[in-house]
């Protein structure tokens, strides 16, 4: 008697649980299983023959990457919901995604086709600055890692060290920038806010200090999220003071050159911090000579600095966001403009 009540308990039981329906005509609208990512960080196109991936780090802490044409999640990594999984900065070349997080202390490599972890390494402590990738020979070999005080370089196969260096002057030089183009060297910028940059050129094979350079730059705070380099390892940084461009080749000029605006009938916006946006496809070649310059919240100008020669290629007066794209050898530039 006991078992048969039982029974009935537990089918009543069973048929009280919750049920969800959706209308005829929400079918396909609200009955499908949503992911989600979160807020992006860092996303970089992997375009390659069969193959369209975007590969994202968020603020949520997710590395994943997605079909470029329809948004479904391919794979995806969640680490730490603290600062310990928060990336820092990510970097993509081939099928290889890179990415440094936990405050500049873990480096990881990713198979970005399947989402697979090629290698994990601990970073020596010390602020992060910025990444970069280093080629020689062309090929891309390396991984430039700038932290406060030092320079190291990483094999991109394996993120085993090659060398470590210790900056000049860094208690006094903030270092922000990392550059190579497969010249067989790698140069790390710094900057003494209002004063001066400083320039140090490395070489790739043993890290030796090949040559070390200041500029005078009484205007400039930040190199970073202001200045970039173009064409040939060409320094471009703007200067609201004197309403133009300072640009300086790393490799042989050792003074800046000032190339005002109003030559090219720009302005800088009012109270905005101009500035410069350039793009390096392929890390053993240079930067490309074109370059965005913003010059307001909503007006950027696309420029061209060649052989000393700077030139406005378009003006794009209400537009809202800016960027490179490119694939093989060509390069286009995509412009989100406003509406009114």
């Amino acid at each position: 008697m006991a078992a048969e009540w039982a029974s009935r308990f537990w089918l009543w039981a069973a048929l009280l649980i919750p049920v969800a329906a959706v209308y005829e005509d929400q079918v396909g609208k609200f009955d499908w299983r949503q992911q989600y990512v979160g807020k992006l960080k860092f996303a970089s196109l992997e375009f390659s023959p069969g193959s369209k991936k975007l590969v994202v780090a968020t603020e949520k802490n997710v590395i994943a990457a997605l079909n470029s044409r329809t948004g479904e999640i391919l794979w995806r990594h969640v680490d730490k919901g603290t600062a310990e999984g928060a990336v820092d900065a990510m970097l993509l070349h081939g099928q290889d995604a890179i990415t440094v997080s936990n405050g500049g202390r873990i480096m990881r490599s990713w198979e970005t086709n399947i989402g697979g972890l090629n290698w994990e390494i601990t970073l020596d402590s010390g602020s992060f600055q910025a990444l970069g990738l280093v080629g020689l020979q062309e090929s891309v070999r390396y991984i430039a890692v700038l932290k406060k005080t030092t320079l190291a370089l990483h094999h991109l196969s394996s993120g085993h060290l090659k060398w470590v260096e210790h900056l000049p002057e860094s208690d006094s030089i903030h270092y922000q920038m990392v550059y190579s183009y497969g010249s067989g060297v790698v140069w790390a910028l710094g900057v003494f806010p209002f004063s001066h940059v400083n320039i140090v050129k490395f070489n790739v094979e043993d890290g030796e200090i090949v040559q070390q350079v200041r500029v005078s730059t009484p205007w400039l705070q930040h190199l970073s999220g202001a200045c970039g380099v173009v064409d040939e390892a060409v320094l471009v940084c703007p200067d609201p003071s004197s309403r133009s461009l300072q640009t300086l080749a790393l490799e042989t000029e050792w003074e800046l050159r000032q190339i005002p605006l109003q030559s090219l009938d720009l302005e800088f916006g009012s109270g905005f911090q101009p500035r410069v946006l350039p793009t390096q496809p392929n890390p053993v070649d240079a930067s490309r000579a074109q370059f965005f310059l913003h010059l307001s919240p909503s007006h950027y100008a696309l420029l061209q600095y060649h052989y000393g020669t700077l030139s406005l290629l378009k003006n794009f007066p209400q537009t809202a966001l800016v960027s490179f794209a490119t694939t093989g050898e060509k390069t286009v530039a995509a412009v989100m403009a406003c509406r009114n």
